[in-house]
């Protein structure tokens, strides 16, 4: 593993989560219905600071052998932007946009990519699909996405609820596919080996995946949760959830199902790099048991 790839194999596919770069995230964003002190204390209990939450941001690459699939665009600029997206995040010492960078260096060219699966239109998940001259960076893929999510951020409802840098950034990136968008249709397979997971809540189409390949399965959580600490308390909910309800529903399915198959997991912001391990239920919650990545 270098800094910013590592290499896996499930079952016959070929994998590589890459890094995009990590953002620090004020704890009253991912935590926003709960105590200050209460969370301060949760963060003291795991020896990490109390001011910040540190968040990787990490994209997986598949070769499945007839497909090389990317899920998600990473940020693009977003770093020197956080602060339009929630008050408070911190860009100051932050590094995003690296995942084109860090795929050539393990091998993979952007034009190599098939198939693009955006989970959901975050800025973090599409801020990628266009380079600083406006043209796609994946020239040479289709794209999928629900169509619930396709069709919210077109839409006034979007406008009216969301802010105003991450719906441009939606539009902005989503506008240009037009034309290679394929609709993912509920728990529907996209590639052979790649079935959808209705997931939504965090966004009004937000998707996890599902990958199988000679007996071995991946689950994708993408943004069903967003940090470990919600996985031991699932009621802490964070501002970004737009509907908290569904999202809770959606939480469930999602983390029973990987800790119920024993699968391996792949949860894009929880740390460490390279955001793989599993769950084990505990409680009313579960626990991440994180991969111990080896050189």
């Amino acid at each position: 593993m270098d800094a910013g790839t590592f290499r896996f194999r499930l079952g016959e596919f070929e994998c590589i989560s890459t890094s995009d770069g990590a953002l620090n995230y004020p704890p009253e964003s991912l935590f926003a219905n709960v105590p200050p002190e209460q969370v301060g204390e949760a963060l003291r209990g795991q020896d990490l600071p109390v001011d910040r939450v540190t968040t990787p941001y990490t994209c997986l690459f598949i070769d499945t052998g007839e497909h090389r699939v990317l899920v998600d665009t990473g940020s693009g600029d977003l770093g020197v932007h956080a602060d339009q997206v929630s008050p408070g995040l911190d860009h100051s010492t932050s590094v995003t946009g690296l995942l084109p960078e860090n795929l050539r260096t393990a091998g993979v060219e952007p034009s190599e990519v098939d198939t693009v699966i955006i989970t959901h239109a975050h800025p973090d998940h599409v801020g990628g699909t266009l380079d600083e001259t406006g043209e796609v960076v994946f020239s040479n893929a289709r794209y999928f996405i629900s169509p619930e999510e396709r069709d919210f951020w077109k839409s006034e409802d979007a406008a009216a609820r969301v802010p105003v840098l991450m719906v441009g950034t939606a539009r902005r990136n989503l506008e240009p596919l037009e034309g290679r968008l394929t609709p993912v249709e509920g728990d529907s397979e996209i590639v052979p080996g790649i079935h959808a997971i209705v997931a939504f809540g965090h966004t009004p189409g937000h998707i996890a995946l599902s990958i199988a390949s000679a007996g071995e399965r991946l689950i994708h959580v993408s943004d069903a949760m967003l940090y470990p600490l919600h996985l031991e308390h699932p009621e802490w909910t964070p501002l970004f959830d737009m509907l908290p309800e569904k999202a809770s529903r959606s939480k469930r399915k999602v983390f029973d199902l990987a800790s119920d198959e024993e699968a391996l997991v792949f949860a894009h912001h929880f740390p460490p790099f390279p955001s793989l391990g599993h769950v084990r239920k505990e409680g009313q919650g579960w626990r991440w048991q994180p991969l111990e990545a080896q050189g």
